[in-house]
């Protein structure tokens, strides 16, 4: 938690991987509040926005087509296998937060629902003081 802000951890586990995305599918043992879809894909960035410094991005299976489901961000990398992103709804952005296993057959996400820092130096601050799943 930071200050007002709380997150909800969200456990995904690789459900097929090919070679332009991965889709995950949430581990709803271990995610007792979800704020996402059971279903996401990680799809490569085919530079079909005006997003910088990412190479992946988050896809939510909100349709039963999966190219007219939601496209939520692009992950950013932070370190390791730390990436960051927010989903914006309306009035509202919030942080995402990303970590791979080192196989990339776990993924985690947490979710500050309404809540994202404006200011580089606190998000920074925040990603480096945060309590990672790994």
């Amino acid at each position: 938690m930071y200050g007002n802000a709380n997150y909800f951890r969200h456990v995904y586990r690789l459900d097929r991987a090919l070679k332009s995305y991965s889709v995950y599918q949430l581990d709803k043992e271990q995610t007792p509040t979800n704020l996402l879809t059971d279903l996401l894909r990680i799809e490569e960035y085919r530079n079909r926005s005006n997003a910088l410094n990412i190479n992946h991005y988050l896809r939510l299976r909100t349709s039963t087509n999966w190219q007219m489901s939601e496209q939520v961000t692009g992950l950013r990398k932070f370190q390791g296998q730390i990436y960051y992103g927010d989903r914006k709804t309306p009035n509202k952005k919030s942080l995402l937060i990303f970590q791979f296993n080192n196989d990339q057959t776990i993924l985690f996400i947490d979710v500050f629902r309404a809540f994202y820092p404006f200011n580089k130096g606190i998000l920074t601050n925040l990603l480096k003081r945060h309590i990672y799943a790994l």
